[in-house]
């Protein structure tokens, strides 16, 4: 959906001469981090093809990073849990999202490799 957002903003921003706008991939799940830095993999079958799609898109490029976010932070929570946190909450409160970085993958411009940190 991001991809697809983005490639519309991207005729925008080119007419306009303006830079790129990243997109970041931010998940509170740590095994699916883990998946996606170092390459795991998956016995659900249902979960394969979006992590192959996934890393695609990185390996292409149309992804900046992807982050692994603290739980409390993340306001999707709110649309999927029953007992949500309070990150949506605070998110329309003040307008701001303050969100915790666990660990995130950045890639190295001059090699095309990418070095993880947490």
């Amino acid at each position: 959906m991001a991809i697809a957002i983005n490639t519309t903003i991207k005729m925008i921003t080119d007419q306009l001469g303006f830079p790129p706008t990243p997109i970041i991939a931010c998940t509170d799940s740590y095994s699916l981090y883990e998946c996606l830095v170092k390459l795991g993999t998956t016995k659900e079958k249902r979960l394969m093809i979006d992590i192959m799609a996934i890393r695609q898109s990185y390996e292409r490029r149309e992804l900046t990073e992807i982050r692994w976010i603290n739980g409390q932070d993340n306001p999707a929570d709110a649309m999927t849990k029953g007992i949500p946190n309070k990150a949506l909450g605070k998110f329309i409160d003040t307008n701001q999202l303050i969100v915790q970085v666990e660990g995130w993958v950045k890639r190295a411009e001059d090699s095309g490799r990418s070095s993880t940190s947490s």
